[in-house]
């Protein structure tokens, strides 16, 4: 029989075998048992084969390994059942034989049960006299210390050491149904005395009964209950009485709260599964209260990390230069945190400028990445290509080795020479820029297909001159795809706003073309990136 070590972090579980000479446990990667937790130091402990056994040591880590609540600061040796502590982490000693997890029974009948409805048990006024006393005083001691901020699994652990005073069971077990809905799965446990090895045996009934109807149920004779009759384990365990009550946050059922007795002189009573159920409820509030911290602490990193991604992507993006005879305006505005729009300005040595404007597909922080690859891609070819064309094909090749299938860039790319006014461009696959112009307006559409969709895809490079008072509008689709109960914003609305501010500063046209679409949507949220690079080149 092979051991294994079985953890279960939010909703991932995991297994590893013991059957290695040493097994490093820690969050490193190096480690043969990683545990992505911050609890968990980098080299936290360490499992190793002595003769026919598994022992377990703490690495000086910074909170501690324990087996079964005893600090392994010393070699301690590993019997199946065992619950291992690493930092805040629980796991289980288990074989692979028969992986030691909670173990349900099919059996229906009520059997030597009390069952009583949770709702009924939290609304019956006090108990007098010492007994009560004491219950008063563990729940005052309870409020105080379970009112801290903790997280989930210290709460869990924490409830049970407060419940361990109350109700003297064998052992106590928490059960948590993951969020999504499934197997509740065991969160904290307390063992005491023989029998630690043993699986935990809840009649599926019993479970059932618990979550679905929020009751509190007392098995006074497991011999006798013909839900445990198939459980041979049972038997075996010398499981003398059992309770089981829902943990339940005034709201909804967590989960379940399970004890049991293998005393024959310490069976429970009505009294304990009033107890056991006041507790649990005090207990749920307290893990929903966990849950909606560690929801807030994970919402918090998130939006940290999306400020630094806006903050990094941002950066990214140029200033438009300043140029004798040329105006330039550029601006960005992202639909969400961070965004796949982009833009660029190169300026080379003959002192000819290459820019562009590109349009990542999909949205979000995929989105985004692939938008800072395509630029840091650009940047390292715009010297090795002098022609756009070529300029679009290395890209090509670039990023569709390593962008997946699917995602691609919409990119027009144009290398204007500043004396001329002799603009060379390709359109791999973008709307195409308008250029309004004495002459009217034209569309420079010549170029190709998206950048990463098709490998060695072909690119032709078109030409045009921007003469004295021409403007070059290159946009994003988000522009024209503005979407308001399905009617879009469109190409003519877009070409009337260019032509309404043809002679204003080109600051203030950029802005008005923004104003114009913000005014159409009429406060509907926009649903994509906005992207308007403006080129005017000064009249004579």
């Amino acid at each position: 029989m092979t051991l294994a070590f079985t953890i279960t972090l939010g909703n991932d579980r995991r297994t590893w075998p013991l059957d290695g000479e040493t097994l490093r446990i820690g969050r490193s990667s190096q480690n043969a048992i990683q545990i992505a937790d911050p609890t968990v130091s980098k080299e936290h402990a360490e499992i190793g084969r002595r003769g026919a056994e598994y022992v377990i040591r703490d690495l000086d880590s910074r909170n501690g390994t324990r087996v079964n609540g005893i600090e392994a600061r010393e070699p301690i040796v590993l019997h199946e059942g065992d619950m291992i502590e690493i930092g805040k982490v629980l796991g289980r000693i288990g074989s692979d034989a028969a992986e030691q997890k909670t173990v349900f029974s099919p059996g229906k009948g009520l059997g030597s049960s009390l069952r009583l409805r949770a709702q009924e048990i939290l609304a019956k006024p006090p108990r007098e006299g010492a007994e009560a006393s004491r219950l008063v005083h563990l729940l005052a001691e309870a409020g105080r210390v379970l009112v801290l901020p903790k997280p989930l699994r210290e709460t869990c652990e924490e409830i049970l050491g407060f419940i361990e005073r109350a109700v003297p069971a064998s052992r106590l077990v928490v059960l948590l149904s993951p969020p999504g809905g499934g197997e509740p799965v065991p969160m904290a446990s307390r063992i005491r005395g023989a029998g630690r090895n043993d699986p935990l045996a809840i009649s599926r009934s019993i479970l059932d009964l618990v979550i679905n109807e929020c009751a509190s149920v007392l098995v006074q004779d497991t011999a006798l209950d013909p839900r445990f009759a198939a459980q041979q384990s049972i038997v075996a365990q010398s499981i003398h009485s059992a309770m089981a009550v829902p943990l339940f946050d005034n709201e909804r059922v967590l989960g379940v709260l399970y004890a049991d007795s293998r005393d024959l002189g310490n069976a429970f009573g009505q009294e304990q599964l009033e107890v056991l159920t006041l507790l649990a409820n005090m207990g749920a509030v307290k893990i929903t209260n966990a849950r909606l911290l560690e929801f807030e602490q994970s919402r918090l990193r998130m939006t940290q990390e999306l400020a630094t991604a806006t903050r990094i992507q941002r950066n990214l993006l140029p200033e438009p230069p300043r140029l004798p005879g040329w105006q330039i305006d550029a601006r960005l505005e992202s639909c969400n945190e961070v965004g796949g729009d982009l833009y660029d300005f190169h300026r080379r040595a003959d002192g000819s400028l290459v820019f562009l404007v590109g349009d990542v597909s999909g949205k979000g922080m995929g989105a985004a990445l692939l938008m800072s690859s395509t630029l840091s891609s650009l940047r390292t070819l715009y010297d090795q290509c002098p022609d756009p064309a070529e300029l679009a094909a290395r890209l090509n090749a670039v990023l569709h080795r390593s962008t997946d299938p699917g995602h691609f860039v919409t990119l027009w790319i144009g290398v204007l020479e500043l004396g001329s006014g002799r603009l060379i461009y390709v359109n791999a696959g973008h709307n195409p820029p308008m250029v309004l112009d004495r002459d009217g307006l034209r569309r420079l559409e010549v170029g190709g297909v998206p950048i990463a969709i098709l490998e060695g895809a072909p690119y032709e490079a078109g030409e045009t001159t921007l003469d004295a008072g021409a403007l070059l509008a290159i946009f994003t689709d988000g522009i024209p795809e503005a979407d308001r109960d399905g009617e879009q914003f469109d190409e003519p609305r877009l070409i009337a706003a260019l032509e309404a501010g043809a002679a204003t500063p080109l600051d203030v046209l950029g802005r008005a073309v923004i104003g114009r679409v913000d005014e159409f949507l009429a406060g509907t949220r926009r649903g994509d990136d906005i992207t308007l690079l403006l080129i005017r080149r000064d009249r004579a």
